[in-house]
């Protein structure tokens, strides 16, 4: 048993369409996937201090999982890609060695849920030592992953905020007005993001995070995006 060691390379030519919108795992963070030549790349991007990186390490990510579960996976070839798969990333990981909120990935495979804690004690006894530990978990559901709301509703219930030609709209629904943009600086390099929108507790304002295409367009694997990522919080009047 063992899995090719490849070196990430750089990420060159791609189309919009090889890119996965953001997920926004918690608040301040998305990932995305990236279509390479041989597979794909994984990244995150930590939108309060503009830093975009590999999601993971893909190479012991690679090696655990080829351990645990007897296929060979490569760093390209990771097996979340296809729905049925499952991809979750996670931040609610604890134990004796690691804070609250450690980062974790589930998947699916064969039928069975798997989770892969990321941020555990290193084991030094593995070649290569590595903190990564995957388990199965429990039979994978056959439903499909909910899918993100198209449009996210007040915690009043009054407002709907979502995104429509890349700007920001409001719609009260508690009335027969129509829906009005309150952004008009989205485009389609550097729109609004639906995955962003933060409702304040009480209603009064939304937060939605504005990013350009050059953060997974970048040729780079880690990148300062600070000036392609903007956010605007905007009040909202009964």
């Amino acid at each position: 048993m063992f899995v090719i060691a490849l070196t990430i390379p750089s990420v060159t030519g791609f189309a919009q369409s090889d890119v996965t919108a953001p997920v926004w795992a918690k608040p301040g963070h998305f990932w995305f996937r990236k279509a390479i030549d041989g597979g794909h790349l994984y990244f995150t991007v930590d939108t309060v201090h503009g830093v975009k990186e590999p999601l993971f390490d893909h190479q012991r990510l690679a090696i655990e999982i080829s351990l645990r579960t007897g296929y060979e996976f490569t760093p390209l070839t990771l097996p979340f890609v296809a729905p049925d798969a499952r991809f979750i990333v996670k931040y609610d990981g604890s134990n004796a060695y690691i804070q609250e909120g450690a980062m974790a990935v589930e998947f699916a495979l064969d039928g069975t849920e798997w989770r892969c804690d990321l941020q555990t004690k290193w084991n030094w006894n593995k070649v290569p030592p590595t903190d990564y530990e995957c388990l199965p978990k429990r039979p994978a559901p056959a439903e499909p992953l909910p899918t993100a709301a198209a449009r996210l509703v007040s915690p009043n219930g009054r407002v709907a905020a979502f995104i429509r030609e890349h700007n920001v709209w409001l719609e009260r629904l508690d009335s027969e007005a129509p829906a009005t943009a309150v952004t008009t600086d989205g485009t389609a390099a550097f729109g609004y993001d639906p995955g962003s929108i933060v409702w304040a507790d009480d209603s009064q304002s939304v937060t939605v995070y504005r990013l350009h295409s050059d953060i997974w367009n970048s040729p780079s694997i880690t990148a300062n995006v600070t000036q392609l990522i903007g956010t605007r919080t905007i009040p909202v009047h009964e």
